[in-house]
């Protein structure tokens, strides 16, 4: 009697060409994750002035420079593929988190926070998302 084998399925993978895919598909992927972000980020700057926003509450827009500065890049490396989501404005994380004391022009500031990323981040359905293929 022969050895019985077990039900089973073997798969060989060209591992090359699977990361290509792969990295491909993240890439494509994250790419649509950070338009998403970017999008909502814009849209939670968007209140107009005046009023001027409250604290705790997303701040409102004046210039539009902030809603204007959020930016995303996707980086593909050997063995990674990352998002980055930020903004180069110089006053973005002083409404994010608030600021107490003496600025670089000497005067004093007591501004409370006025949260936008962490908002939007939680709102962002970022593990639901994900697009066709490229």
């Amino acid at each position: 009697m022969a050895p019985r084998r077990k039900p089973g399925l073997r798969l060989k993978i060209n591992k090359v060409a699977l990361t290509r895919r792969v990295k491909k598909r993240i890439k494509f992927n994250m790419e649509g994750i950070g338009r998403l972000l970017v999008a909502n980020l814009a849209q939670a700057v968007s209140t107009p002035y005046p009023p001027a926003s409250r604290v705790g509450e997303m701040p409102h827009r004046r210039t539009g420079d902030l809603q204007k500065s959020f930016k995303w890049l996707v980086k593909v490396g050997a063995i990674f593929v990352s998002l980055r989501v930020f903004t180069n404005n110089v006053y973005a994380a002083r409404l994010e988190f608030g600021f107490i004391g003496t600025d670089s022009l000497g005067r004093n500031i007591n501004q409370g926070p006025r949260p936008y990323w962490r908002p939007v981040l939680a709102k962002t359905p970022i593990g639901t998302f994900v697009a066709k293929d490229p």
